[in-house]
């Protein structure tokens, strides 16, 4: 797998994440809040992903 194609499907995964979020939360407030822990649990995840795909090149 490329890694332009993985970063290119994990952006159009995070849209999606967000439009959903949008049409599932339409109060203001209860979106910030959810797409805020959503994004932090998408970069722990990312970071995650990264350190081990690092560590196996090792």
């Amino acid at each position: 797998m490329k890694m332009g194609s993985f970063a290119w499907g994990l952006g159009v995964g995070m849209v999606a994440g967000v439009v959903v979020d949008m049409v599932a939360s339409p109060w203001p407030k209860a979106r910030k809040t959810t797409v805020g822990k959503a994004m932090q649990r998408m970069g722990n995840a990312v970071d995650s992903a990264v350190d081990s795909a690092n560590h196996m090149m090792k």
